[in-house]
C-alpha cells in the first residue's frame, strides 16, 4: 500500500494520473474493531458520490458531471478519498471525445486500484435515500458514552415488526486528521423492535471515536445485530461531502437492498453466529 494524502501537502496533477489513487486496505481497517474474522458474513457495498467531477470537450469546453462511484465491501481495500479527488481533479484538462470514454477511463483506474469490480456512472443527479423514516432526533437522552459501547442497546418489548430508522446527528472524527465527519445513519430491519433511546444514545457515542466512515458503519452494524438479533438489518450511512466527495457505506444481511444485487451471492445464516464481543 502506497502512502496516502490525507493529513500531507499534495501536489494537484495537471495531466491524467492515476498513480496518485492510494488503496487501503479493508483488513487493517477490520482488526481495529475486532471484525476481521467477519468479513466472509457481511454483505455491503461503499457508494462514493463526487459533485467536483469536470473535464473537456473535443473543443475544449468544460464539462461537469456528477460521479457516482459503487464496490463491494468484499473488496480487499477501498480507496482513500483525497487521493480519490486529487486524481479526478488530475482529469480537469484532459479532452474527451464522449462520456462513456471518460466514464471507462475512470472504471480501469479505479479497478486496478482496488483490485475489484467498480460500477461508475456520469450523471446530473445524485443518489437518494427512498421511503419514510422514524427520526431518532426528536428524541432526548441524559447521557452520551465517551466511547461506543454496544452494551447499551436494548431491544424494547415490540415482536415481529418492520421499522425504518434514521438519525442525523451522528459524528466521528477521521482517524488520520481528527476532523469532524457527519453523517445520516440509516438502519432498516425487520424483528423485534429496537428500543430508540437506547439506540440514539449508542450512535451518539461515536462523537470522538476516530474511525473511516466504512469502519464505523461495519461496527454499528455487527453491534446492533448482535444486541438484538434481527431477522434481518440494513445499515447506511450517508456522510456529508467534504473535498466535493462523500463516502455512503452500506451494510446488510440481504442478498439484495434497494435495487443492487450483490454479484457471488451467498447463502447466509445468523442463527448461530458468535459475534465480536468488544464493546
Amino acid at each position: 500500500m502506497k502512502d496516502i494524502h490525507l493529513g500531507k501537502d499534495s501536489a494537484i496533477p495537471n495531466r491524467h494520473d492515476p498513480s496518485v489513487l492510494s488503496a487501503l486496505s479493508r483488513l487493517e481497517s477490520r482488526k481495529k474493531s475486532g471484525l476481521e474474522d467477519y468479513s466472509t458474513i457481511l454483505n455491503g457495498r461503499d457508494f462514493w458520490t463526487s459533485y467536483e467531477v469536470s473535464w473537456l470537450n473535443e473543443r475544449g469546453m468544460p464539462q461537469n458531471k456528477i460521479l457516482n462511484i459503487s464496490y463491494s465491501s468484499d473488496s480487499k481495500f477501498f480507496v482513500e478519498s483525497k487521493s480519490l479527488k486529487l486524481y479526478l481533479y488530475s482529469l480537469n484538462n484532459e479532452k474527451f471525445d464522449c462520456l462513456e470514454r471518460i466514464q471507462d477511463l475512470i472504471k480501469k483506474d479505479l479497478e486496478d486500484a482496488l483490485k475489484t469490480e467498480v460500477e461508475v456512472e456520469l450523471t446530473q443527479n445524485p443518489r437518494d435515500i427512498e421511503g419514510e423514516w422514524y427520526s431518532l432526533d426528536q428524541l432526548e437522552i441524559d447521557h452520551i458514552d465517551s466511547h461506543p459501547n454496544s452494551l447499551v442497546i436494548e431491544p424494547d418489548d415490540q415482536e415481529k415488526i418492520i421499522e425504518n430508522i434514521s438519525c442525523s446527528l451522528f459524528r466521528s472524527l477521521c482517524p488520520v486528521t481528527a476532523q469532524p465527519d457527519w453523517a445520516t445513519i440509516y438502519i432498516s430491519y425487520e424483528g423485534n423492535g429496537i428500543n430508540h433511546k437506547t439506540l440514539l444514545r449508542y450512535l451518539l457515542s461515536y462523537r470522538n471515536h476516530q474511525g473511516f466512515h466504512e469502519e464505523c458503519v461495519e461496527r454499528i452494524f455487527f453491534d446492533v445485530l448482535k444486541r438484538c438479533k434481527p431477522e434481518s438489518l440494513t445499515v447506511r450511512a450517508n456522510f456529508l461531502r467534504r473535498g466535493g466527495i462523500e463516502i455512503n457505506p452500506i451494510r446488510s444481511t440481504l442478498q439484495e437492498f434497494e435495487g443492487e444485487m450483490f454479484r457471488g451471492e451467498r447463502p447466509v445464516s445468523y442463527t448461530h453466529l458468535t459475534l465480536p464481543t468488544k464493546a
